[in-house]
């Protein structure tokens, strides 16, 4: 199964497309970020997000799409602009037909890190060693979105497997 995971967000949306073959063995496929300039009209962000997305869609055809359910915020605003990108990228999604499954935060440390309080390290850990990938060097890569991503997508697959 092809699974696209999605960390949604307005400066960075992470991505991350891996195949399972339903054994616990993923494959990377795919990963990166659809990014955003705080300088552009919210609109026209919106409008990237939904663009990036429906590309990532049709370059890499995932089967299923995993994303982050906006789970809690402590800033309403920065809640509002998420879940307008939530909608953009649900949007895309519907658009190219697939199905999509939303994860909490917990959910996701559950089925990939073993833990429902599994920290951002630990996570980060768990994502490189199941998948075998590291973030670049150099340039400020935000490989925190792209592992959430990745997180999403290895959930969404590890609860398929347990459901059989």
């Amino acid at each position: 199964m092809k699974i696209l995971g999605i960390d949604p967000g307005t400066a960075t949306t992470g991505f991350g497309v891996i195949i399972s073959n339903g054994h616990e063995q993923f494959d990377v496929v795919d990963m990166g970020l659809v990014e955003t300039s705080k300088d552009q009209p919210h609109g026209q962000r919106l409008e990237l997000i939904y663009d990036g997305i429906s590309k990532i869609i049709e370059a890499n055809q995932p089967e299923v799409v995993a994303i982050e359910r906006l789970f809690f915020a402590t800033n309403a605003l920065t809640a509002i602009a998420v879940g307008q990108a939530i909608g953009v990228i649900k949007l895309a999604i519907h658009r190219h037909n697939l199905p999509v499954f939303d994860y909490t935060p917990m959910q996701v440390k559950l089925y990939v890190g073993g833990s429902g309080k599994a920290d951002k390290k630990q996570m980060k850990t768990m994502v490189k060693k199941l998948l075998k990938v590291r973030a670049k060097k150099g340039k400020k890569s935000h490989f925190d979105d792209t592992a959430d991503a990745l997180a999403l997508a290895i959930c969404h697959a590890r609860k398929s497997i347990m459901v059989k």
